[in-house]
């Protein structure tokens, strides 16, 4: 053989394979496609969900400074019905 006949040949082959690729080419642009959607939607969703989880953390520092502030009232309420002989309510 010829070296211009292998250059011949490796076009030729080359050639098929990229003929053979084209429909996994368009299969995988499809999925990229896909997963850039699924990544566009997933970035989003984090966004919003850092915002719910900043907005909880706020309302569990505020029930707990709210449950102290309720045990220091229980306890003075207590204290009261207790000196003036007061029957709690149930």
């Amino acid at each position: 053989m010829i070296d211009n006949d292998v250059k011949k040949i490796a076009k030729v082959v080359k050639s098929e394979i990229a003929k053979a690729l084209v429909p996994v080419h368009k299969k995988l642009d499809a999925h990229t496609a896909k997963l850039d959607a699924h990544t566009a939607k997933l970035d989003n969703h984090t966004a919003a969900l850092m915002g719910i989880e900043a907005t909880l953390e706020g309302y569990a520092d505020m029930y707990k400074v709210n449950k102290d502030d309720n045990k220091k009232l229980k306890k003075r309420i207590d204290t009261i019905e207790e000196h003036l002989g007061l029957v709690p309510q149930e």
